[in-house]
């Protein structure tokens, strides 16, 4: 059910999305935004990409209010199943309506490209050229919903906006290991089975469609906007 309200909702979102810019957004010419990102950057890093995330899911989510619920009304036996499906596996309350857990999909998809790209471009020696991530987002997006959960606040962040730990080596940039001892995986809730994201599932008349859409959207505006403003003058550790 999942899968045919985003390839339906896709459809119209995606030329918004195309059509959006922040200059837009922020009421702002290209010469002040620059202007401002990069006094955000100098500030602390990682308010550049997260004022940019926050500038981009503003619109997302109000594409979506206004979307969702008229595909719905169009096909009310869509909306009965998808009730059905959400109540029997979700147990949280604010995922249980078709229009809440559409948004939280692309909510937490958007939040955890920018995490990935933003903490990236934070690192990133000048000249280097832009980071890329669709193949291994499209892996930690096949897990099941509790990997987000056990990776809150490391590979992504459900609220707060902390920079992932990176160091040099082999040629390129790495994660750094990190301990998780108050966290044991044995006894972790498992709510459900290996399925992934149903947005790799979805399709479009040209392909993949809002998963490596997001994707793509935040690659796009957080090299145009980040990756020469300076968004970091903390050291990297070389290993």
């Amino acid at each position: 059910m999942a899968t045919v309200l985003i390839e339906r909702s896709w459809l119209e979102i995606s030329p918004r999305m195309e059509a959006f810019t922040l200059e837009r957004e922020a009421g702002m010419s290209t010469e002040l935004l620059q202007d401002y990102i990069t006094s955000l950057a100098h500030r602390e890093a990682a308010y550049a990409w997260s004022w940019v995330r926050s500038r981009m899911n503003g619109p997302l989510m109000q594409w979506i209010e206004e979307i969702v619920p008229r595909l719905l009304a169009q096909d009310p036996d869509l909306e009965t199943h998808y009730l059905i499906c959400l109540r029997s596996v979700y147990q949280y309350g604010f995922r249980r309506s078709p229009l809440h857990h559409i948004k939280a999909g692309y909510h937490t998809a958007l939040g955890v490209a920018c995490k990935w790209y933003g903490s990236t471009l934070e690192n990133l020696p000048a000249g280097s050229p832009p980071p890329q991530f669709s193949e291994e987002l499209r892996q930690f997006a096949s897990f099941s919903m509790s990997m987000l959960a056990r990776t809150d606040g490391y590979l992504w962040d459900s609220a707060g906006a902390a920079p992932m730990d990176i160091v040099m080596a082999e040629g390129g940039m790495l994660l750094t290991v990190k301990d998780f001892p108050h966290l044991d995986l044995t006894k972790a809730p498992d709510y459900g089975v290996r399925l992934g994201c149903p947005a790799l599932r979805a399709r479009s008349e040209q392909g993949p469609a809002a998963f490596s859409g997001i994707i793509c959207w935040v690659e796009t505006l957080f090299t145009r906007h980040l990756l020469e403003c300076g968004t970091s003058d903390r050291p990297l550790t070389v290993t």
